[in-house]
């Protein structure tokens, strides 16, 4: 109760430790899936394919199921890449921070569905039509990714893989 009162983002325990685990394990257990930000992506939706210079829409749903605010905040970067991992571009939602997303209950922790629209090829000519794979992370205004989020198939930069995309003249 004291986590969620106080919006902790650690836990110091005073105690010998491998008895305070032993004696109160499932007790740390919820408080580690809860201490500090928990940013997490529930859904995301893009099309399979886009025009280069047309519009791409990108659908997300966010929450932080964490007790405390993301006090560093970060916006939301796609980026597309090439078969060889090179960087063809990097498209940021300035319109979304995650510090906006606010801490709830564990049993009613709210969520922000947001909804961007970019135009691929429309600033960076150099983007051709093809098959790229399309990624996910929070971080700087510039697109540097920053935040560590519980997804799957990290490039080793903060940034994770949703799936593929193709463009078309």
């Amino acid at each position: 109760r004291a986590v969620e009162d106080c919006h902790a983002s650690y836990l110091a325990i005073r105690w010998w430790p491998r008895e305070f685990l032993g004696a109160n394990g499932p007790l740390i257990d919820r408080i580690n899936r809860r201490l500090g930000y928990r940013l997490q992506l529930r859904e995301m939706a893009w099309p399979r394919e886009g025009a280069v210079g047309g519009p791409l829409r990108v659908r997300g749903v966010w929450a932080n199921a964490g007790v405390a605010p993301c006090y560093p905040g970060g916006f939301v970067a796609f980026t597309l890449k090439d078969d060889k991992g090179g960087i063809v571009s990097v498209l940021v939602d300035e319109g979304f921070n995650a510090r906006e997303l606010k801490p709830g209950p564990v049993e009613a922790i709210p969520v922000r569905e947001r909804t961007a629209e970019f135009r691929i090829g429309y600033v960076a000519p150099a983007v051709r039509p093809g098959d790229y794979s399309l990624w996910v992370s929070v971080g700087l205004r510039d697109g540097t990714p920053r935040l560590t989020l519980p997804l799957a198939e990290d490039d080793g930069h903060h940034r994770y893989k949703l799936g593929r995309i193709k463009l078309i003249p």
